[in-house]
């Protein structure tokens, strides 16, 4: 068989195919693995014009949700025996479709209904090839002369379904930083509080008092940090964490074993249960008590939207989102909506967008950044659910969700965000109260819905119902789409502007996310990769001082390659916009970059 005949056949099991370069791995087309397709008459044509073009697989939605494990052979390790030594401990994993690598390594196809992202060393010599990430497929030719082979592939078995088994594998090893803790020798002003809160929290897993932490982090500044914080600090900053911190890794080494609480033995049996249909905060948009995500870029508007649904639901109004129907036939009442903004000030900005779009003020309630207890404001805290129990909004919002994160989570790392905003769907149930999230989303070419939202996926997985914003190509008209809804039918797509300050909707489209990006894509011919990671790194920074491993995770997660990562770097520092730095020494050395200031 030719390299068209096999290219034609992965397309009839629904993978999508683009060609690479003869005996290369880089792609032959301009935009990569973004112009893979099923298309047979785009395959012919291909090939046709280039019969020894290699093959390449992308995996994810083009492919019907594929996930590939990539299994390395290299003086970096083997990732053979990483998977050999992982089913020894946890069981084989599904027969699958399996091909040998120009270098001897393994490709594993899986099909996962979960959208996976692209991660480097999971396991030692082990990747995963997720959403933006392609594989080279037989009968290619490695740059070495040797083939890629199926040791079971088409004929063999189907490619299988990613079970619980494979779903452990992908989640990965506990991460070190998890399973033990240990400060720098020198900790430099800029990183001192963040380090000893995260020293409470390893303290407190081993099981110390809080007479102890308190002491051994004294001693730790005193010793460690360029310059020590103060006492004072140290109450303010730090020594919160002591009282609010609940271990997140029982099993870290030294740990002591958790003693299990003598719980009643009863469970709920379903014919007990009473059914509810849902209840709508916003008709078909915002369901009450779960969480929503509001996300868009950087200047799409979301600050007025928030504003604008908070007039409205103060006031007793409908919102700009829903019919005029519906002010006739649903009685609403005006609620209480508690805000927390870490990027707009009250007196500038907030107050006069509330006014502006009719809120009833008296029902709007926040703590300035100013305040020293916006510090404590965190999804998982204590504070957050007095604030809530006292004051019994019908809306709270977030603005944005980076704001509200505890400095010991890191968004990338899977499972940390659910974990971190599980308590609002408990507060939801709890004291009647509805989550609006305000995410950032990054503008990457060929990126909408669940891949714009920017951080972390587990954001997308525990919202209830997730809407993007946007600009069109149509000047000052911007969208409202609705892209995700668990508990009823996807709502419209809004069309609207923004006069003074006022959003005034224009029509309703059944376009999507999807669609308004690959207009801007068509209408910009998609930029050079290097500018495209210019961007996606100065986005990722606008938060504050980042890890580079955790840029280079994120920014591989996003489908940007090696090089282009490598290019941008260096020349937005050369551009004086970004700043590296490192703390530690040896293996124990962590490098920081950061805005430059």
């Amino acid at each position: 068989m030719t390299m068209k005949d096999w290219a034609l056949k992965y397309a009839g099991f629904g993978l999508a195919v683009f060609p690479l370069r003869p005996k290369d791995k880089r792609p032959a087309t301009r935009n990569g693995c973004k112009d893979a397709t099923t298309n047979k008459q785009q395959i012919i044509k291909w090939w046709d014009s280039c019969p020894e073009y290699n093959i390449g697989i992308a995996a994810g939605k083009p492919s019907g949700g594929l996930v590939v494990i990539d299994l390395d052979v290299s003086e970096k390790g083997d990732g053979r025996e990483s998977l050999a030594a992982w089913q020894k401990e946890n069981g084989e994993l599904p027969k699958t479709w399996t091909s040998a690598t120009g270098r001897g390594g393994r490709h594993l196809l899986y099909r996962d209904k979960e959208s996976r992202k692209n991660k480097v060393s999971l396991y030692k010599g082990i990747d995963i090839r997720g959403e933006g990430g392609y594989i080279v497929a037989p009968p290619s030719i490695h740059p070495n002369g040797s083939r890629y082979e199926w040791k079971q592939g088409p004929g063999d078995c189907e490619i299988a379904q990613a079970d619980s088994k494979v779903e452990m594998f992908l989640l990965g090893p506990m991460p070190e930083e998890r399973q033990a803790f240990s400060l720098p020798d020198v900790i430099p002003e800029g990183e001192r509080t963040n380090a000893l809160v995260r020293l409470v929290g390893s303290l407190k897993a081993k099981g110390l008092d809080d007479i102890s932490i308190k002491a051994a982090v004294r001693g730790e500044n005193g010793a460690k940090c360029v310059p020590p914080l103060t006492e004072q600090e140290l109450e303010k900053t730090v020594f919160p964490a002591v009282s609010r911190w609940e271990p997140t890794a029982p099993y870290a080494v030294g740990a002591p074993e958790r003693k299990q609480k003598n719980h009643s033995l009863d469970i709920v049996a379903m014919g007990d249960v009473t059914e509810k249909t849902p209840e709508w905060l916003v008709e078909d948009y915002i369901p009450k008590y779960q969480i929503t995500t509001l996300a868009g870029a950087g200047g799409s508007g979301k600050t007025t939207v928030w504003c604008a649904l908070a007039a409205a639901i103060s006031s007793g109004r409908k919102t700009f989102l829903e019919d005029d129907l519906l002010e006739r036939l649903i009685e609403r009442k005006p609620g209480k909506v508690m805000f927390f903004s870490s990027e707009d000030s009250f007196e500038y900005t907030l107050k006069r967008r509330l006014r502006k779009n009719g809120a009833n003020l008296d029902n709007i309630f926040s703590i300035s950044i100013s305040d020293e207890r916006f510090q404590d404001i965190k999804f998982n805290g204590p504070f957050l659910e007095r604030l809530l129990a006292k004051h019994r909004p019908v809306l709270v919002i977030f603005d944005p969700i980076q704001a509200f994160v505890p400095p010991e989570i890191r968004m990338g790392d899977r499972n940390a965000m659910r974990n971190c905003l599980d308590p609002l769907n408990a507060y939801g149930e709890k004291y009647g109260v509805t989550s609006l999230l305000v995410v950032h989303g990054n503008k990457l070419a060929g990126a909408w819905g669940r891949n714009r939202i920017a951080d972390s996926a587990d954001i997308w997985d525990i919202s209830r119902s997730v809407i993007m914003a946007g600009e069109t190509q149509e000047n000052g008209v911007r969208y409202l789409s609705h892209e995700k809804s668990n508990l009823s039918r996807m709502g419209e797509t809004l069309l609207y502007t923004i006069e003074d300050e006022i959003i005034v909707p224009q029509a309703y489209t059944y376009k999507k996310d999807r669609d308004f990006v690959a207009e801007t894509n068509y209408a910009s011919r998609q930029r050079p990769e290097k500018e495209e990671a210019k961007e996606f790194i100065l986005d990722f920074l606008k938060d504050g001082k980042k890890e580079v491993s955790e840029l280079d995770e994120m920014a591989a997660a996003a489908g940007i390659s090696k090089n282009a990562l490598k290019n941008a770097k260096a020349e937005l520092r050369k551009e004086g916009k970004t700043r590296t730095d490192s703390v530690g020494f040896g293996v124990d050395r962590v490098f920081y970059i950061s805005y430059s200031r």
